[in-house]
């Protein structure tokens, strides 16, 4: 056998990523805001692209909205489908995702402060300094004895000045824990209950568990007194400052439109909001009429880019279409009756439809919503497994099924609630199999309880 090296030529077939092809499956798995981000990038980066804002003046009529249309007929049983892009601002008004709330919990807290005429400078001070101690819940995360020191006063001076936060609005906030938040609602609320002060005060845990029957033994009260108090106690809020929240309201925008026609549905891909890209052509005329220009090779690869990019975003438009109108064809009954009508889907019966790859699919559903007649979703909801029904070749989606689980819990009777094997019995007798481990599985999924916590005296 000889050993050593040679030189030999060898013809392979290997899949290779081109880049139109790297920036086409960059381009599909955007989600609408994420494109406008993304587009903005590029007309940064490559100065041969124009980017122009397509939002119109909100006041301007329908009729001036400039919508084209170009009609794609799909048969789906009867039904059609319309491809529609926008060319300005039609139904979509940004301005109306705007939060004009700007008002914080520490200014509202310190405009009642400025308003209380008995306070000293001192006392205002300390105020301040515990306004600016609270969580995010509205909770005082300062210690007493620091801030005593802190301020060189006296611990009783601290914690009347706690006393004045807490009797701020909203009430509950300055408090110290979750318990402390629920009792001084309680002691401020007009129908004051002695009893719920007791179990938020010594038994929030086992009310948290429905241990009724022990607060009840314990107090020599009837497990509907506890009942009673336990529905009183769900009246308080124990987030009471959540509406100060500083967090930015997160607006969808959906990505797709499926409304009902008569022959059909009309289906958009929505880039109304999209900035329109376009070639500057003081470029393109360097390459038209300045040959021995040294900027040539430099624009000439930019141009190129710029028209890749074009281009991925008709695909992108095209791809987004084909797979919604066949997700349209397949869910019919969805888009009548809801998700009661949801049927078995994966993302290869759609891959197998339109002659893609799974891949592809799965990058164009990602991160995308759809508003339907039914309501906004994510494209991701269309693809759900099924359990088989009994006797049949048909099968039912988790999402009916989950459905049908909240529907039935919502109708029980609450002193006698189902468990989850009279679930599995129901399930059984309308035809559909399915284990009570699974019933178990589906309700926790959807946060409910069991039977036990969900029942009332």
């Amino acid at each position: 056998m000889q050993v050593g090296f040679e030189l030999y030529q060898k013809q392979t077939l290997k899949l290779a990523l081109t880049p139109q092809l790297q920036q086409s499956i960059n381009i599909l798995q955007y989600s609408a805001h994420e494109l406008i981000d993304f587009l903005h990038q590029q007309a940064n980066e490559n100065p041969v692209l124009e980017i122009t804002e397509t939002f119109k003046d909100p006041l301007a009529s329908l009729s001036e909205s400039g919508i084209r249309t170009n009609k794609i007929n799909t048969q789906a049983g009867g039904s059609s489908a319309t491809s529609k892009g926008f060319n300005g601002d039609s139904d979509y008004n940004p301005i109306n995702n705007y939060s004009v709330n700007t008002e914080t919990l520490e200014n509202h807290l310190l405009e009642q402060v400025s308003m209380l005429k008995f306070l000293k400078p001192l006392e205002r001070k300390i105020l301040a300094f515990l306004i600016g101690n609270l969580s995010e819940y509205g909770f005082l995360e300062v210690d007493a004895d620091w801030a005593a020191s802190l301020f060189s006063v006296s611990m009783e001076e601290i914690e009347d000045m706690i006393q004045v936060l807490q009797s701020l609005d909203p009430i509950g906030v300055g408090a110290r824990d979750l318990t402390d938040c629920l009792l001084i609602q309680l002691r401020e609320h007009e129908h004051y209950n002695e009893l719920a002060y007791t179990i938020i005060d010594k038994h929030l845990t086992d009310l948290a568990e429905k241990r009724y029957k022990k607060i009840a033994n314990l107090y020599k009260v009837t497990i509907q007194e506890v009942q009673e108090a336990s529905d009183f106690i769900r009246t308080l809020n124990p987030r009471p400052v959540s509406h100060f929240s500083n967090d930015m309201t997160h607006y969808i925008a959906p990505d797709i439109f499926v409304e009902k026609e008569k022959d059909g549905y009309l289906i958009t891909v929505n880039d109304s909001f999209a900035p329109k890209l376009s070639i500057n052509h003081y470029y393109t005329n360097i390459l038209a009429t300045k040959p021995g220009d040294p900027a040539k090779d430099y624009v000439k690869n930019h141009l190129n880019d710029a028209q890749l990019l074009i281009k991925g975003l008709e695909q992108r438009q095209m791809t987004l279409y084909k797979v919604t109108a066949t997700i349209v064809e397949e869910q019919q009954d969805f888009f009548l009756k809801g998700i009661a009508g949801l049927k078995p889907m994966t993302l290869k019966d759609i891959s197998e439809k339109l002659q893609l790859h799974e891949s592809t699919i799965s990058r164009a559903t990602s991160n995308k919503y759809i508003q339907t007649p039914q309501g906004l979703f994510k494209l991701r909801n269309f693809f759900t497994r099924g359990l088989n029904r009994v006797n049949s070749q048909e099968t039912e989606s988790t999402l009916t099924i989950k459905e049908k689980i909240k529907v039935l819990i919502a109708d029980e009777d609450k002193i006698k609630p189902f468990s989850d094997q009279k679930l599995c019995q129901i399930f059984e007798n309308e035809g559909t199999k399915i284990s009570r481990r699974t019933i178990a599985k589906y309700r926790e999924d959807l946060g409910i309880p069991g039977s036990s916590k969900r029942r009332r005296f």
